[in-house]
């Protein structure tokens, strides 16, 4: 199992966090584990997940574990490698959430990447975001697609939840749009605010 330093993460998060104070209140996830809480408290929004680890389930594509210590995050990424598929859905990664999504909640998630290879006419990576139930009839909302470039930039994504989910919670990142590489470094998952970084 991989798990990224904590002083790295909370670090990263302060260092790209502004210097003028937001209009959003903090807010806390209860029930996180302790080694979480020097990141949760830095964060606008209720962190929902763990963000140093990687050890994502996934199905449907290649997937190896890429240590450097010049990527964003803590020097360590997953390099996911898909080839010609039908749907999006027909390979991804999930990540798990450790907190409860209200319905109406504004949740947002940010993760670093760069694509490696494309087969896609612009050359862009390409991965579908869809917070949802990791259970059978994986009802879930927010599906948008990020196109991912070839330097490590960190995408987010926002929406608001139509549905609660209490418990088995994920954020899928679905690949098989097109033909690629991607590596993905670390993500964060809040609820209750509308970035990561702003």
């Amino acid at each position: 199992m991989f798990r990224l330093t904590l002083p790295l993460a909370a670090a990263l998060l302060a260092s790209t966090a502004p210097a003028t104070a937001q209009d959003i209140e903090p807010r806390n996830t209860p029930g996180l584990p302790d080694h979480l809480s020097a990141i949760d408290d830095v964060l606008t929004g209720g962190l929902l997940n763990d963000p140093t680890d990687l050890n994502w389930a996934h199905y449907g594509l290649g997937r190896e574990l890429i240590v450097d210590e010049t990527y964003p995050g803590g020097g360590a990424a997953l390099r996911i490698a898909i080839g010609e598929t039908a749907n999006a859905y027909d390979g991804g990664v999930s990540i798990p959430l450790l907190g409860r999504i209200r319905a109406r909640d504004t949740v947002t998630i940010g993760f670093f990447a760069r694509t490696i290879s494309s087969e896609a006419s612009d050359g862009l990576g390409r991965v579908n975001v869809r917070f949802q139930i990791d259970r059978p009839p994986y009802g879930g909302f927010g599906d948008q697609v990020v196109e991912i470039g070839a330097g490590w930039d960190f995408y987010e994504v926002t929406t608001t939840a139509d549905r609660a989910i209490s418990r088995d919670g994920i954020v899928a990142l679905q690949f098989g749009l097109e033909e690629q590489v991607v590596e993905i470094g670390q993500a964060f998952v809040v609820s209750g605010a509308p970035s990561i970084l702003d």
